[in-house]
């Protein structure tokens, strides 16, 4: 995602900003117009491998390209499989809303880029006690439907928590 170019991704969708990037991707707000009226999407974007430099270390360790490709291939396969869970967990309010994801063989060699389209929610900003309190019901109801499912979050901090335009955390 170039600054200051807009690129199209999924169908009619334009990267408009970076929204934040972990140690996994990078997320991007993203819009699409019909009829006069405007969406707006998050999209996670993960490439595998992340640096030209993890293919070289595979490289020089003794695996051939082939191998290599395995290897990483592997990973977005995980990857991909974790969908599966979040389309399950679609639709509950205390959890971000997975809406659709492409993997994308790099068309230069080895890799993937893995987008993933989901609900846009607003970051956490100074919170009252009653949101506080909130927060912990909310964040509660979500790792029950989590565990539910046999899921382990694995990640919980404040930057993974977002609120909703209704107020849900």
């Amino acid at each position: 995602m170039k600054k200051g170019a807009e690129e199209k991704v999924f169908t009619n969708w334009t990267v408009k900003e970076l929204l934040g990037k972990g140690a996994f991707g990078r997320v991007y707000r993203i819009e699409r117009e019909e009829f006069g009226t405007r969406y707006e999407a998050a999209m996670k974007k993960i490439t595998i491998p992340q640096t030209n430099e993890e293919i070289e270390d595979a490289l020089s360790e003794g695996m051939d390209e082939q191998s290599v490709t395995s290897y990483f291939k592997s990973f977005v396969e995980e990857i991909v499989n974790e969908f599966k869970l979040m389309a399950q967990l679609k639709g509950h309010t205390n959890i971000v809303s997975y809406e659709d994801h492409l993997a994308m063989p790099h068309a230069d060699g080895i890799g993937w880029d893995i987008l993933i389209r989901m609900e846009l929610l607003e970051s956490l900003q100074d919170l009252t006690e009653e949101e506080v309190i909130k927060l912990g019901i909310d964040m509660c109801n979500a790792l029950e439907v989590c565990g539910k499912l046999g899921i382990i979050h694995r990640d919980i901090k404040p930057g993974n928590i977002f609120i909703s335009s209704l107020g849900d955390f």
